[in-house]
């Protein structure tokens, strides 16, 4: 399947995007730890494609470096008066409010939020597994091609389990660490599946179901890949 420049330079970010999430999360479900960390590998990663994807941009829109910079240092400025109006809301709330009352608050406001997370968090993996095994039936993949599929996602769950366990020395460190098992699970799925199969396995990942975001956020991706060696 021919790509286009944007969509190449892309396209190992969105991979990396659409695993992480769902493997920490079955890794941390699993292991019942590590929620800080999880968040903060996926921060990093969704940073990572937030980067790929304002690069991708630029070059289709033939912006310069010099009119990069400028928008990026637009952006800085934006980042800061917000952190500042924050802080004064923060102010005028302590002017409010006394300790008990925010203490009180902050702890239904984490429950809540908790409470939603994990409802968000189920709703999401339910509607995952069943619009990637609604794609696998329309690959008409024999049992053991299913198999080796589902040996190398517990692989990569695997991996990734390792991965958040694994003490860095530095954040650089932990990043090239993510970054070579990202090459590796692409490599070890691109074993298994055509070009066609694994685009089509990007954009079902990266899709918006209506359970979990919202309806009308998303619509089922129906695909059309070829078996591979047909």
């Amino acid at each position: 399947m021919k790509m286009t420049v944007s969509r190449k330079l892309l396209a190992p970010a969105l991979l990396a995007l659409a695993i992480a999430p769902l493997a920490l999360s079955a890794t941390a479900a699993h292991h019942g730890k590590g929620t800080a960390e999880q968040r903060e590998q996926w921060q990093e990663a969704r940073a990572e494609y937030r980067a790929e994807q304002r690069r991708a941009l630029f070059e289709r829109a033939g912006i310069d470096e010099a009119t990069r910079e400028a928008l990026d240092e637009a952006r800085s400025e934006h980042r800061e008066a917000m952190r500042q109006l924050h802080e004064q809301h923060q102010e005028r709330l302590a002017e409010i409010l006394d300790e008990e009352q925010r203490a009180a608050l902050e702890e239904a406001r984490r429950e809540m939020r908790e409470e939603r997370r994990t409802e968000m968090r189920e709703q999401r993996r339910a509607s995952m597994q069943e619009r990637l095994e609604a794609l696998v039936d329309e690959w008409g993949l024999s049992d053991e091609e299913r198999e080796a599929l589902r040996e190398t996602r517990e692989a990569i769950y695997a991996d990734m389990a390792e991965l958040r366990d694994r003490d860095f020395d530095s954040r650089s460190e932990r990043r090239d660490a993510m970054r070579e098992m990202r090459d590796e699970h692409q490599a070890a799925l691109a074993e298994l599946l055509t070009d066609e199969q694994l685009e089509e396995l990007r954009e079902t990942m990266m899709q918006r179901g209506e359970r979990g975001y919202g309806h009308g956020h998303g619509k089922p991706y129906h695909g059309h890949g070829e078996k591979r060696g047909d």
